[in-house]
């Protein structure tokens, strides 16, 4: 995320360009990627930005790696149990 962007836009960058073009690269074997990491945090992104990210990463067959309540209480856990039942 750039500091010119909102949370919201960067969510809909990594969701609309980002990943779509991650995923073009390991089709075509270029890059090989592993895993998907969220920064759920207060001014990064909330719970349900992380889990749009975390689902598209899933949907990808990436393994799932996020960081939550690190700096701010703020309810990440209930991205740990969505991550247990999307998996």
């Amino acid at each position: 995320m750039n500091r010119d962007q909102t949370p919201e836009q960067a969510t809909r960058d990594i969701l609309d360009n980002q990943l779509p073009l991650i995923e073009a690269e390991m089709d075509s074997g270029r890059l090989t990627v592993d895993n998907i990491d969220v920064f759920c945090e207060k001014s990064v992104f909330n719970i349900a930005q992380t889990r749009r990210i975390l689902q598209a990463g899933i949907e990808m067959g990436l393994n799932v790696n996020f960081h939550g309540d690190e700096l701010h209480p703020m309810g990440a856990a209930e991205v740990g149990s969505f991550v247990t039942e999307a998996g």
